[in-house]
C-alpha cells in the first residue's frame, strides 16, 4: 500500500494516474492484491472519473491553443486559464509548457501579465521549474512596467509567487521596494488583499461522499456551454474546476490517511 501511496504526488494528479497504470498493468497478482476492494483501488476510480471531468470541461474551455492573434490572446488570457486554472495540475507538464509558452511569448504585455496574476494562483501545480520561472520572471517584469494598471496586476501576481522566489529573483524584487515606504506599504495591502482572496476562493463540496459529489460535478459539467466565450461562462467554468480539484485533494487526503488510525491504535495497545 504504501508504494501505492508514494506513486501518487498531490500536486500532480497527471502523474499519479501514470504511476498507478504502470502499477496495474505489473502483473495480475499485484493487480487483484492492491486494487480490488482497497482504498487504492478507490482512489484509482476516483482519479479516473475525475480525470475524465477534467477532460470533458477543457474541451468546453480549452480545445486547443488557437493562432497567436491578438484576440486569441486576449481569450486566452483573460477567459480560458482563468477558467481552468483549478484543474491545471492535471495537465501534463508539456501540455502546461505549451500554455505557459504561448501566453508569455505573446507581444501584449497586458495579456502576459493577466496570464501570470492567473498561472500564479498555485505556483505548485505547474510542474516544470522552467514554467514557474517564466511565471516568476513575468510578474516581475509587469511589476516593474510603467502601466499603472499592468504594474498593479503585476504586483498581485507577485504577492502569490513571493514564496518561490529564487535569490536572484528575491534581490531584483527588493530592489524594485527600493526602500520606498508607500509602494512597500502598497504592496503589504495587496498581500492581504490576496489573502483575504484565498480565502474566498476555498469551495465547499455538495457532499461529503466523494462518489456522489463526483456525479454531482458532472451534471454540472453538462450544464456548460459547449464553449466559453462570456466572464459568466468563465466564472461558472471555474467553480466546476475548483470541485474537481478540491474532490481530488480529499481523495488524495483520504488515501495518504488510510492505516495511520490503525496503526496508532495498535501502538497504543
Amino acid at each position: 500500500m504504501q508504494i501505492a501511496k508514494d506513486l501518487c504526488p498531490y500536486d500532480n494528479p497527471h502523474e499519479a494516474g501514470v504511476n498507478l497504470a504502470h502499477l496495474k498493468g505489473t502483473n495480475r497478482e499485484m493487480h487483484d492484491k492492491l486494487f480490488e476492494h482497497s482504498e487504492i483501488g478507490n482512489f484509482d476510480t476516483r482519479l479516473s472519473n475525475l480525470v475524465t471531468l477534467q477532460r470533458v470541461l477543457c474541451e468546453k474551455v480549452l480545445p486547443d491553443l488557437s493562432d497567436n492573434t491578438p484576440e486569441a490572446s486576449r481569450k486566452l488570457a483573460t477567459l480560458q486559464i482563468p477558467a481552468i486554472q483549478p484543474v491545471f495540475k492535471f495537465y501534463s507538464s508539456s501540455e502546461q509548457s505549451d500554455i505557459v509558452n504561448y501566453m508569455m511569448s505573446t507581444d501584449d504585455r497586458f495579456n502576459r501579465t493577466v496570464a501570470a496574476v492567473a498561472l500564479s494562483t498555485n505556483l505548485n501545480d505547474v510542474h516544470e521549474p522552467s514554467d514557474r520561472r517564466r511565471i516568476i520572471n513575468q510578474a516581475l517584469d509587469s511589476f516593474a512596467d510603467g502601466d499603472p494598471s499592468i504594474r498593479e496586476n503585476g504586483a498581485r501576481a507577485v504577492a502569490r509567487v513571493e514564496g518561490h522566489l529564487d535569490t536572484t529573483q528575491r534581490e531584483r524584487f527588493y530592489g524594485m521596494l527600493g526602500g520606498n515606504f508607500e509602494i512597500i506599504e502598497q504592496y503589504s495591502q495587496l498581500k492581504k488583499e490576496q489573502i483575504a482572496w484565498y480565502l474566498d476562493e476555498r469551495v465547499q463540496l455538495p457532499s461529503q461522499n466523494l462518489d456522489r459529489t463526483i456525479g454531482t460535478i458532472g451534471r454540472r459539467l453538462q450544464g456548460l456551454p459547449t464553449e466559453i466565450s462570456t466572464p459568466e461562462q468563465a466564472v461558472a467554468a471555474h467553480h466546476v474546476a475548483k470541485l474537481i480539484t478540491e474532490t481530488y485533494n480529499c481523495a488524495h487526503n483520504e488515501l495518504m490517511n488510510f492505516g495511520r488510525s490503525r496503526k496508532r491504535s495498535s501502538l497504543d495497545r
